[in-house]
């Protein structure tokens, strides 16, 4: 049966990254956000396997227009896609998250998969994940810019919806449920990766640098169509300078128990980077 490592968590926290890293492996298979596929219609996209949609190996059966898919839940979607992978892979990644119309995605698929489900948290300075929402907080829905205070705490209080929907998932099932912080990843990146090999039964593949054409992204962030080099990986940190005390402040303010609870500091500073710790 073919595994599923759902990442859990908010946008902005590093989930494209990972997911890039974990299809390092030639047995895992990244989707991508499949959650998004069901609101976008049209036959244009662009695979990361290069290919148009309609020719992609993976997704050319789920194609999407107004009338295609009419329907489909996130999990049968999910689902469906984790069948056809299955004669070529033994684990698939669906980068969705948790924020806004995939919230309790996670217990749902669950439920269906049991002990071949894994939710990975990735977690991140809610202050950077702000920063980064207000340098790009066009809403082209709306066809208007938000404001910095606004983009601020849209993303402060999704931030806290995302995780408190992973850590409500982590207490009712540990044994399917990993966090993961951006910072650890990007300053241990294959300790990070080998952690969760580990927990879907997957040994470190022989050569990390090897191409392998196994990653199948339709959505997300941009960074999916760069190469990627695990030695040239650096934490984004910018941030820490360039962002105003006092949104660093309003930020850490409302959400100030799970900053806390993952070691990110006081509310107006960032703790200092933290080695990676398995809980294995």
């Amino acid at each position: 049966m073919t595994k599923l490592i759902y990442i859990g968590g908010y946008g902005r926290s590093g989930s494209t990254l990972l997911e890039y890293l974990l299809a390092t492996h030639p047995e895992v298979v990244a989707c991508g956000e499949v959650e998004r596929h069901l609101r976008r219609f049209g036959r244009r996209k662009i695979c990361t396997c290069r290919q148009r949609m309609q020719d992609c190996p993976v997704w050319s059966p789920f194609q999407h227009t107004e009338k295609d898919l009419k329907g489909w839940s996130h999990e049968q979607l999910t689902l469906a896609l984790l069948d056809h992978v299955s004669r070529d892979y033994s684990v698939m990644v669906d980068s969705s998250k948790t924020a806004w119309r995939s919230t309790f995605i996670p217990i749902r698929l669950r439920r269906k998969l049991g002990a071949d489900f894994l939710l990975v948290h990735i977690v991140r300075d809610p202050r950077g994940v702000s920063w980064s929402a207000i340098r790009t907080r066009w809403r082209p829905k709306q066809g208007r810019y938000d404001s910095a205070t606004t983009a601020t705490l849209r993303a402060a209080f999704g931030w806290n919806a995302a995780n408190l929907a992973c850590e409500l998932f982590g207490w009712r099932y540990p044994n399917n449920y990993l966090r993961v912080r951006y910072e650890d990843l990007a300053g241990a990146p294959r300790q990070v990766i080998e952690e969760i090999y580990r927990r879907v039964g997957l040994s470190s593949p022989a050569d990390s640098n090897e191409p392998h054409n196994n990653r199948h992204q339709l959505y997300g962030n941009r960074m999916r169509f760069k190469q990627v080099s695990v030695s040239d990986l650096k934490e984004d940190i910018v941030w820490k300078t360039a962002m105003p005390k006092g949104y660093r402040w309003l930020v850490g303010s409302l959400c100030w128990p799970f900053l806390s609870r993952y070691d990110y500091g006081a509310i107006g500073n960032p703790a200092p980077a933290k080695k990676w710790e398995s809980d294995a």
